[in-house]
Order: C-alpha cells, then structure tokens, then sequence
C-alpha cells in the first residue's frame, strides 16, 4: 500500500523538467510561483509519497547564512531559484526527514496559496502557514507555501535566535523557524523566531504577547507570562521589543505566524486568529512585522 506522507520534493522551471517529474510520479501543485512578476520562467513544486522516510520540516533560504545553517543541520538542498528573472531574493526550498518522533510529524500534503481569503480558509482546515512570500523582495503576488500534517499538533515552544550557530542548535533540537527575518529593512542583525511542535496538548503554549516598554513588561510577568529573552530589534535604532508566552493549562495554540501583509487583517480575524498588536520593527525604519496566532 502507497505512504500517506511525503518523501520527496522537486521544482522544475522548465517544460523539460515538468515532464521528468511527471514520468517520475511525482505530484503538481498547479500554481506558478512567479504569478504577478514580469518573468516568463513557469516555476513549480512538485512532490511525491512513497515507502522511504516522510517528510516532516520545510525551510526556505534567501541568504548565503541561511543556506549554510541548513547545509549543516542535514537538510537536502533544491538548487533551484523559487524567484528566477526577477529583482527579488534568491529563495531555495529545503526539507528533512527527521526522526524525533516528539516533534517531526509526517506531511502528508501541501498547498499553495496566492492571496489573504485563502490563507485564512487555510488555517480554518488546521494547515500550517511557512510564512517566506517565495516572491520575497519583488512585486510579484503573495505566495506561501502550506503544511497539511499527519496529526493534529500544537505549540510547545518558542525561541528566538540572533546567530547562525543558535539557529543549528534549535533546528538539531526540533525546532521550525518562521523564515521571515524580523529585522527586516532595519538595518540591524538577522532575528528569526522559531517554535516546537507536539501532538501532545498538554504543556502547550495557550497565549502569546509583545512588549515595546518596561510598563507592559512588568503587567505581562503580573498575568503570568514568560519572555522570550532576546530583543528583537537589537542592534536597531529602534526601542526593545520582546515575544512572551504563557502556559496556563488551557488548550494549546495549534498556529503561529509573521506577516508583513496589511491586506491579512480582515480574513485572519474572520478566521478566528489573534493578533499580537505591536510592530516587531517598533521605531526603526523596517519593515512593519506582525505575529499572529490561533486555536
């Protein structure tokens, strides 16, 4: 009988490629991800289910950092560029099988989506959001890439990393990273948030928050959260901003994500996901960030 998981993953850009793959057996998601750009180059993920290991981590990269913390955390490396004939970033997909049966569940699918209301749909069905836009940097759509997972999982933990040897060390504990660099435009060094995954709900994240002031650092320890102890706008211009959790008992967060789209507010609340209202760029001239969550 077939796997229910994925094993394996491919990108063609050329019609060439999208023939091997299909001779390979290998599954289309029909959805060019250079839509919106001024590129003629037709780019595509293709996946295929089988009897080896499954599947349970994507990461994106689009710095030569980035590429070089996956290389040494075992990932299996697509040398193609997701962003070809544009001005964007050169983002490249990668994937491990790892073995931890406490936080590496099986994918057993993916999706692709190209605006707001499908995003939110998205997480209504219980998918989980890679937050990289795989046309990061030009002017292209919206495009991100979607985790469907064997179980049902929830938030365990949360880290922040401010170096490349930390983001092996969590990538090697389980951890996932949000591909969205949270000093972005900024000028400061590279921030990254990461989060673990259980199927476990007890001992679960139930809350989250951020600070931009000493005043609400001491009413969130008073309501009993713990701070994530990196400051995600240092080496900024810009005021110290902290990400607190609390577990509480209740049940667990099952979604966490960053966006720098405005146009998300609407859908993401109708969808019942929560807000963490507070710039993660708060006084500098970065990107505006947000932090959104839900149950």
């Amino acid at each position: 009988m077939a796997s229910k998981y994925i094993t394996e993953i491919a990108i063609s850009t050329t019609r060439e490629m999208d023939q091997q793959l299909h001779d390979q057996d290998y599954d289309k998601i029909n959805v060019n991800l250079n839509l919106g750009t001024s590129s003629t180059t037709r780019v595509y993920i293709w996946y295929k289910k089988g009897n080896g290991k499954p599947i349970t981590r994507v990461q994106f990269s689009f710095t030569a950092e980035m590429k070089d913390v996956l290389k040494k955390a075992g990932f299996t490396e697509l040398p193609e560029n997701l962003n070809p004939g544009t001005q964007g970033d050169v983002i490249q997909l990668w994937y491990s099988s790892g073995a931890s049966p406490k936080y590496d569940i099986p994918i057993e699918d993916l999706f692709l989506t190209t605006n707001e209301q499908e995003e939110a749909h998205q997480f209504k069905l219980g998918w989980e959001r890679l937050p990289c836009n795989l046309n990061r940097s030009n002017s292209g759509d919206f495009i991100t890439l979607w985790l469907k997972r064997k179980s049902k999982t929830y938030i365990c933990d949360v880290a922040a990393a401010t170096s490349f040897q930390q983001h092996i060390d969590l990538s090697k504990e389980g951890y996932i990273r949000l591909d969205e660099d949270l000093s972005r435009g900024s000028g400061g060094k590279p921030i990254f948030l990461w989060y673990r995954q259980s199927t476990t709900v007890g001992g679960g994240i139930t809350e989250m928050n951020a600070c931009i002031n000493r005043e609400q650092d001491s009413i969130l320890v008073e309501r009993g959260f713990t701070v994530v102890n990196v400051n995600l706008n240092e080496g900024t211009c810009g005021q110290p901003v902290y990400v607190w959790f609390k577990k509480d008992g209740s049940l667990p967060i099952k979604a966490l994500t960053v966006t720098s789209n405005p146009d998300v507010t609407g859908p993401y609340d109708e969808a019942g996901l929560i807000l963490i209202d507070r710039n993660l760029n708060a006084g500098n001239s970065g990107m505006p960030l947000y932090l959104w969550y839900g149950k």
